[in-house]
Formats: structure tokens, sequence, C-alpha cells
């Protein structure tokens, strides 16, 4: 029955789609079975091990930290055998104004809800490679990548996480058919979640149940769910302070009654997953619904608040490709003073960045997760939250000068330009938070290199004391010790690699300075953990590239001479711009570091608005 509604949408009479013409072939579409869900199961993992980037600033390199990832070939297969009718019938979607829930009962009937329920339960246990490409593939329907994300990975990642067996057999069923739509609701007060002014509570009803009380505001979709995974603080007489144990998570489920949307938020846009308030108010929950025990959900609260944890990556690769491949169309045909568009310098230097910055984004995305997948509990915080803040921001910044590159036509003529726009904006906003990205990847890679230099930077901050080994200072050269990497890669990225070496002794010489110049007061100083952040991510981002164009010339990918050139170009470039950062961490001091900043704010912060006189005001 599908199969035959998916031949009727006659996509190839529609207006050229770009993204179906790379599946579609000799204008016949292929008929789509429901696949067998057997997967292979998946390999497994290697002994626990340090991640990659932590790996290059320490020295301790392998032939594995240069090794691009990838999935085994039975495996991948079966993958794809399954991913291939959604991937089909979600292109066939685009474009068109089709009724959400008719849309998400197809992917029902295609079986894409039973990803990340595990197999036990009858669902799909994916690979992090696996979960990543799943999200591109959503995402060529924005909303849908929101909703697959907010209301489908996310609250079943905590449930399988930190859930009862019962609790999975009670719930997993009626998420998979659609029964019930599950929803996290953590936010309160203006987007802000301050664990000790928790406003929403409970107390103990009876034995079996407890008393929910508060409101949950950003809840997205809310409006549409009907089961709501809320963070809530105990109540208890004479409770002065909040701890670690004051908080529980239950599920609460929309038929407990007094259970209301109060108020939908006026978006830009998304409106397919409209963001509400969801009050409760003397809602009685079961016992059996709390996850975990009493007061045991701050570690869940903590992980879900990280930087990093959003899903951000897939959807950002997703919005800029579909981006480009309506933008590079319409450049291409475009006049501008009487000549082609597409021929101006300035136009070729645009796309061709666009171009590196959405390979740049592939390769940390499929890196960072190929990682995950290889190694038994491995920590790679640091390369999920640089790889999901970059792909946020880069969408945001290439859509912008991609925007200003077609103009009026962009703002008048097509509204799916001001789609991607506002869907990359949201990335920007409602799922990542810049500055505790920048400040999480900072600390947390300072405090992990000060275990090795802490007693060098003493010494260097203590220069009275310690006179001659301020004169022979050679211990932090000898950390950086010469890693070969030229062996590790295709002999065709020789220079990239050299480049790549040099630019690790350079973030480790930065991070030195910056240890020098603050000591241990650098964690409250966000704009040094900010540089530190940079770094870090141009790092991670050229080494991901590197390694990416070495499989790709090893095994003759087309195209293959073009990665290997503007990766080596790039490389090259990187090295100038990490030089720049770092000569502006050693003149910091000089101004004082930050406080000119400051002086400024504090003046704008008195008056509560741009303080400055109008330049055409006059004292005379």
């Amino acid at each position: 029955m599908f199969s035959q509604k998916l031949v009727n949408i006659k996509i190839l009479s529609v207006k050229p789609n770009f993204l179906l013409r790379r599946y579609v072939k000799e204008n016949a579409v292929t008929k789509i079975k429901k696949t067998n869900l057997g997967f292979d199961p998946l390999p497994k993992k290697k002994p626990q091990r340090e991640s990659y980037l932590k790996s290059l600033i320490l020295g301790n390199v392998d032939k594995e930290v240069f090794t691009y990832p990838e999935e085994l070939p039975g495996r991948y297969e079966n993958y794809v055998k399954w991913l291939q009718p959604i991937e089909y019938y979600i292109l066939s979607c685009i474009n068109k104004n089709l009724d959400k829930n008719e849309v998400l009962l197809q992917l029902r009937e295609l079986n894409l809800f039973q990803a990340y329920i595990n197999e036990e339960n009858f669902g799909i246990t994916l690979s992090e490679i696996e979960s990543m490409k799943l999200i591109e593939t959503v995402s060529n329907l924005p909303w849908l990548g929101t909703y697959m994300v907010k209301n489908h990975i996310l609250p079943i990642q905590i449930i399988s996480k930190y859930g009862s067996k019962s609790q999975k057999l009670e719930y997993y069923s009626k998420i998979m058919n659609g029964e019930l739509i599950p929803s996290i609701c953590i936010y309160e007060d203006s987007y802000g979640t301050n664990v000790n002014n928790f406003e929403t509570y409970v107390v103990k009803n009876t034995e079996d149940s407890w008393l929910l009380n508060g409101k949950k505001q950003y809840v997205v979709n809310g409006l549409n769910s009907n089961l709501f995974l809320v963070y809530a603080k105990h109540k208890l007489p004479n409770m002065k302070q909040t701890t670690t144990d004051s908080f529980s998570l239950f599920l609460v489920e929309k038929d407990f009654g007094n259970v209301a949307c109060t108020d939908v938020y006026d978006t830009i846009d998304e409106r397919e997953t409209p963001i509400c308030t969801i009050s409760f108010t003397d809602t009685v929950v079961p016992n059996k619904n709390m996850i975990g025990s009493p007061g045991s959900a701050f570690k869940s609260l903590m992980e879900s608040l990280k930087p990093g944890t959003q899903n951000v990556t897939g959807r950002a690769i997703s919005i800029l490709r579909n981006f480009m491949m309506q933008l590079v169309p319409d450049i291409t045909q475009m006049r501008h003073y009487d000549r082609d568009f597409y021929q101006f310098d300035i136009v070729k230097q645009i796309i061709a960045e666009m171009t590196i910055t959405l390979y740049t984004m592939e390769s940390m995305a499929y890196l960072t997760t190929g990682m995950i997948d290889q190694y038994e509990n491995i920590d790679a915080d640091l390369e999920k939250i640089i790889t999901e803040t970059y792909c946020a921001n880069s969408c945001l910044k290439c859509i912008q000068k991609g925007l200003q590159l077609v103009g009026v036509h962009g703002y008048v003529n097509n509204k799916s330009y001001i789609q991607a726009f506002h869907d990359a904006i949201a990335l920007t906003t409602l799922d990542t938070n810049n500055i505790d990205a920048s400040t999480y990847v900072g600390a947390s890679m300072l405090q992990y290199i000060g275990k090795t230099v802490h007693d060098h930077v003493y010494k260097k901050r203590n220069y009275l004391l310690f006179p001659a080994y301020n004169i022979f200072d050679t211990l932090f050269t000898k950390a950086t010790r010469k890693l070969n990497i030229q062996s590790y890669v295709h002999p065709s990225l020789n220079v990239a690699a050299v480049h790549l070496e040099e630019i690790i002794g350079k973030v480790k010489e930065g991070m030195s300075l910056l240890l020098e110049n603050s000591g241990s007061q650098i964690t409250e100083q966000y704009a040094d953990l900010k540089q530190v952040a940079v770094l870090l991510t141009e790092l991670y981002a050229l080494y991901a590239n590197i390694l990416r164009a070495s499989r790709s010339y090893s095994i003759g990918v087309r195209n293959a001479d073009l990665e290997k050139d503007f990766v080596t170009k790039v490389t090259t470039r990187s090295y100038y711009k990490i030089c720049t950062v770092i000569n502006n961490i050693e003149i910091a001091p000089m101004f004082n570091n930050y406080t000119y900043y400051s002086d400024v704010m504090d003046t704008v912060y008195g008056k509560k608005k741009y303080p400055m006189e109008h330049p055409l005001t006059r004292t005379f």
C-alpha cells in the first residue's frame, strides 16, 4: 500500500528537486519494501583509551589515532536497506504542504520510531555513526529533525539509561506506535535553570504517589506531547538548601490530570513543533513513574544541560547541504553587470568556503561518532561539544553569506532561503549556548593538561623564586616532542601533516601562556576560556579533515585530489590563524587583559542603554 502511495506522488513531475535526483535513476522510483530489522550485531568495542584530541595534546599518538573510522560492511549494508525507504519518503515530502501527522504515520509504518529503542523491546540499537546519518536524513525536513531529537531520541536515551525494566516495557511500545509522544521538561524562568531556585517541586501524597506542582518553559512540541519527563525538586519541611539529592525525575502522562499547556510561544519558524509552557497543578504521579529512586536525578539533570548533547550536528549538516543544493543552481543562472554572477572571484570564494566548511562539519561529525563507536566508555565530551558548536555556528554563518549573494531574490521570491536561515538560527539559540560550550571546553582542557604542567606554571608565575629555571626554561619544549604525523597519513598530505604537528605545538604554547598569565583564576575568565576553545576547535577541524582526506586518497574516492589540495591549503591558512590567536594571548597582559571592555560595559550597565552622545551633539 505504501509503495503505491509513493509512486502516486509523482515525484518526477515536481519542480526540479536536487535532493531527490540523487536517488532516482532512469526516471523510475524504486519500490519500497519493509526490510528485515535483524541487523548484524554491533562490533565489540576496543578497550577504553584517551580521546583523540587529548592524545594529540599530550603527544600520545599511534596508528589508531590517525585512522578515520568507518562502519563494518555487513552491518552497514543492512542499515542502508532499512534507511533507504525512509530517505525516499522524506525526500518526496520536500516542498509539499503535507499534514505533519500523516508524515509521522507513514514513517511509523517504515519503522523509523523503532530506532534508539533496544532490541529486547523490539527496537533497533544504532551505533553513533548510524545515528548521525539517521538525523541527517530526517533533517531534510528540518521540523522532523527537531521532532526526532526532542520527542524521541533525547527522551528515549534518558529512559534507556535510567528507567526501570517495567517502565521500558510499559512505555516503549506506546512511543513506537505513536500513542505517546514524550518531551523533556527542564527549563524554568526565561530559559534558565538555576538548580538552587528550582520552582517545580514534589511532595509525598500517599504511600504510592507524589503531588507535582510547577511550570516548565520552552518545552519543544509540548502542545502535542502527552508524556513529560519532568525534573522536580523535593519540598521538605525546614529545607533551607538545595543539595544534589534534592531532585527526582518523573514520567508524567497528560492523562494523570491537571496538566496544561498554558501558552504557546510565537517563534520565528518550525510551527510543526511549537514551543510552550507546561503547568502542573497538584498532579498526582504514581510512585512507579519515578525514574530511579527519590533524589537520584541530579546526574541525569546535569547530563541534559551539558553542551554537546542536543544532536545538533546532523541537523546542521543537512540544513547547510540542502541550502547549497538550492543556492548553487540559482547562482549559476544569475547575471550581474552583464556578466555571469558565478564568475566573480568573490562569489567563487564564498561558495568554496561554504563547500570546505560543510566538508569540515562532516569530517568532524563522523570522526567523533566513529571514535565513540570504537572504544569502550571513551570520554569524548570535548570532541562532541566542539563539533556540535562548530556545526551550529558554521551553518548559520554560511547561510548568512549565501543570502547576501542572492540578495533580494532570497528575501522576496524564495521562502525556502529564509526558512533555512530560521532553521539555522534555531540551532544557535534554542539548542546551543556558545558561552557554556566555550567555558566547558576551555576549562576541561586546561584542567586536563594542568596535571602535567602545574609545576612548570608555578615556577613561571614565581619568577623571583626560580630565576635559574626561568632562564633555562625547557620543560614545555620537551613536552612538544616530535609526533611524526607524516608516517600515519598518505604521503600526498605530508605538507598538511607537518603543519598539523606545528599547530599542535602552537596550541599547547597558547594554553601554557594563558596558565602562566592567569594561574588558577583562568576558570573565572571566560574570554580566555573562549580563546582555548577557538584553538582546540581549529586543531580538531584540521585533524579531522586530514584524516578524512588521507582515507579518501588512499581508497580512491571521487574528487580525492580536490580533497587533498584544499585540505593542505586550509591547514596552512589555519596555522597563521592560530599564530594570530596566540599573539593576542601574548599581548593581552599589556592591555591589562580585558578590563577595557569592563570599563565600557560598566557605563552601559549604569545607563542601561547605549551611552555615547550622537556625533552631531554640540557643546558650544
